[in-house]
């Protein structure tokens, strides 16, 4: 009999929530200039008057605007810094509940609450009046704060979470695949991100109601998702035998991701400080960290260095994400038939990442001496594509080494992330406060080159042990 592909099924549906995760986190790239504007976040405030004076810039129209620019970068990266923020206090929760409930309850969840939250950012001022009653730029900063950092809350858990459904529906030697599909879709959702929020401001007439739309459509997704998702391949009647035996293989022992015996060994939390695992996470920290630039200040670094506007920026600052996805593709793929043809799990997983990031950091150090707007948008693309070719292999590693825990795994190499997306924004604001943003360049190429070698000590065929 052959084989049913019920499993491609699974892999779409969860390609659509990798783009909607992007999607919704993204959004605010584009409209930071609108959020700066409306919550007036360029307001200087009474010590920055006082060092105007002290500096005899007072009257001073072009001191006074860099400040007040400086001033919007910096209030805006705590806006950034706060999702992750977020994200970070519940990766690893989100992932260990994953591994005990399901990806289903779980993954319905998430969504659900990040959906909640991704409309409440588009009722920043409603939310402050009912806390204040005359709400100015401070509150309303305080609660768009708030609001991210609950929406960060809220989607923790997303990404370990496919990928412990990726592994409980996929054979080892197709995972790096299915995951460069999940990465594909979520580089294409951010890479549209800014155009779509620029057509919904079109059709909503403000960014607020934009964001409205957006939590109204993450809802309707989660509800479905419940209604037809089910964890495991034996309790979906549209899976044949033979997909059911070609999907587990010969991972079928105590600890790995098929174990469902009820009296199963439990997770070694030691585990999560060995060397194999700890080296996974200053990878995943590293790409976050270079990553979080991408979607975050890379429209204002474009204004500011190039005097390109947001409206303008929208279709550039979505093409390194388009070049990423299609890394992601390409990344997948070839690191599987490494595998293959290697029989290394250790070399199919780390050849193609170090070779990748080596190459990012190369260009990030070129994009700081450069002063052409068009060289420097090619070279961050390019630099973007040889980041994201490592990027499935990256992800395939909590089900390779986690098994049964991948969720757990997950989460813990993506809380590294979180932190290194956290530290991101902030550290870029203020390395190009006091040094121009090229030099915040220099810091990306170090931390690629930094995330290339902690690769060569990451082994996909070292496992998790079980505890007893």
């Amino acid at each position: 009999m052959t084989p049913s592909r019920y499993r491609y099924g699974v892999l779409a549906v969860l390609c659509s929530l990798a783009f909607l995760t992007y999607l919704d986190r993204i959004c605010i790239m584009r409209v930071q200039g609108d959020i700066e504007r409306d919550l007036r976040l360029t307001e200087l405030t009474a010590a920055d008057e006082q060092l105007l004076r002290q500096r005899g810039q007072a009257d001073d129209s072009q001191a006074r605007t860099r400040l007040s620019r400086d001033r919007a970068t910096e209030r805006m990266s705590w806006i950034f810094s706060a999702f992750v923020a977020g994200y970070v206090l519940f990766e690893v929760p989100a992932g260990w509940l994953g591994d005990r409930w399901g990806a289903r309850a779980v993954i319905f969840r998430i969504v659900l609450c990040w959906s909640l939250f991704t409309a409440a950012t588009g009722g920043v001022k409603g939310i402050a009046s009912i806390f204040s009653a005359n709400p100015g730029p401070r509150e309303w900063l305080v609660v768009m704060i708030v609001i991210r950092f609950l929406f960060g809350l809220g989607e923790a858990g997303a990404y370990p979470n496919i990928a412990r459904a990726l592994g409980r529906w996929f054979p080892f030697h197709e995972r790096a695949t299915a995951q460069s599909f999940i990465w594909l879709a979520s580089r294409l959702g951010g890479a549209i991100a800014p155009a779509v929020i620029g057509a919904l401001i079109l059709l909503g007439g403000t960014w607020e109601r934009a964001f409205w739309i957006l939590g109204l459509a993450g809802i309707t997704w989660a509800i479905g998702f419940f209604l037809w998702f089910r964890d495991r391949p034996e309790d979906q009647p549209k899976v044949n035998a033979p997909e059911r035996s070609l999907i587990q293989g010969s991972e079928d022992g105590p600890g790995t991701i098929y174990d469902d015996s009820t009296n199963a060994a439990r997770f070694r939390w030691m585990e999560l400080l060995s060397p194999n695992v700890l080296a996974l996470g200053l990878v995943s920290f590293c790409v976050s960290f270079c990553f979080y630039f991408y979607i975050t200040f890379l429209p204002k670094y474009l204004k500011d260095q190039f005097q390109v506007e947001y409206a303008q920026s929208q279709f550039i600052s979505g093409l390194p994400l388009l070049a990423g996805g299609l890394a992601c593709l390409l990344g997948g793929i070839l690191s599987d038939y490494a595998i293959r043809k290697t029989g290394s799990r250790r070399w199919g997983r780390r050849l193609l990442p170090v070779v990748g990031w080596t190459g990012a950091g190369v260009c990030a150090f070129a994009v700081s001496q450069l002063h052409s707007a068009t060289a420097v948008m090619a070279l961050i693309v390019i630099a973007f594509a040889f980041q994201d070719l490592g990027v499935p292999s990256m992800w395939s590693l909590p089900t390779d080494i986690g098994g049964r825990f991948a969720g757990t795994v997950g989460g813990w190499m993506n809380t590294a992330g979180a932190v290194g997306g956290m530290l991101s924004p902030i550290i870029a604001a203020k390395v190009a406060i006091a040094h121009g943003w090229n030099a915040t360049f220099l810091v990306f190429g170090a931390v690629y080159l930094l995330g290339a070698v902690a690769w060569l000590r990451v082994d996909a065929g070292q496992t998790i042990r079980p505890g007893h």
